[in-house]
């Protein structure tokens, strides 16, 4: 009989010792960090969505699934391309005109181009070099890259940058800039479209006509692929 009471108690004690050794180990993984954590449902849902958050991070900070993403290696080739030239315009950027319904001086001085984050890069690392004889770094230019729009410049006769609007035709739909901005001479005017307006697989045209008389406009070609560097 006493080796029977004996007997339990000793299992009694070996199964708290258990209860207690689980749940100071399991303490101590979370209480330090470890990536070890116990194999049960609840923990691979953490680490399920912990994964899915870098992953989601990762892909913005690329630009992932953006035709004009740029690697660091890409970065390094457009601070390059622009240190080379001191006065780089980025002339591989202009869009080819289509057609246009007028000849007059307003539609005879005009280049439109394509702001990609290669050229704003190489830009800036021109006037960087040529102006403070300094190289620009990847981390430097970082700041200004964003991939949540891509915007367009259209050079035109000095003051007529307010008179004149801008839109972007593709598959029939006409998208509209949510910014426009004109610079201070009146001779440039940038508009910002969003890219989860376009789909940058499909041709585009940019129209650019005169506010007062919508008939006289000049029309300029978009094939996206053709500005990836």
């Amino acid at each position: 009989m006493k080796v029977k009471i004996l007997f339990i108690l000793l299992t009694v004690s070996l199964a708290i010792n258990a209860v207690i050794f689980y749940g100071l180990s399991k303490y101590d993984l979370v209480e330090k960090g470890s990536t070890q954590l116990p194999k049960t449902s609840m923990a691979a849902d953490s680490l399920k969505l912990t994964e899915n958050k870098v992953d989601i991070e990762e892909k913005v900070k690329s630009g992932y699934g953006y035709i004009y993403s740029l690697t660091d290696d890409q970065i390094m080739k457009a601070i390059n391309e622009g240190k080379k030239d001191g006065a780089y315009f980025g002339e591989d950027f202009k869009l080819p005109l289509l057609s246009s319904t007028s000849n007059d001086s307003t539609f005879e001085y005009r280049d439109v181009f394509i702001n990609t984050p290669y050229r704003f890069v190489a830009i800036h690392s021109s006037n960087q070099y040529a102006k403070y004889d300094r190289t620009s770094s990847i981390e430097e230019v970082w700041k200004f890259i964003s991939y949540d729009h891509i915007s367009f410049s259209a050079y035109v006769m000095r003051g007529w940058a307010k008179m004149l609007a801008i839109e972007m035709i593709q598959e029939g739909r006409i998208l509209q800039p949510y910014k426009t901005e004109n610079n201070a001479n009146g001779d440039m005017k940038s508009v910002n479209f969003s890219v989860n307006d376009i789909d940058f697989r499909e041709p585009a045209s940019l129209k650019i006509f005169e506010k007062s008389n919508p008939e006289k406009y000049a029309e300029y070609k978009i094939a996206f692929e053709d500005y990836v560097k």
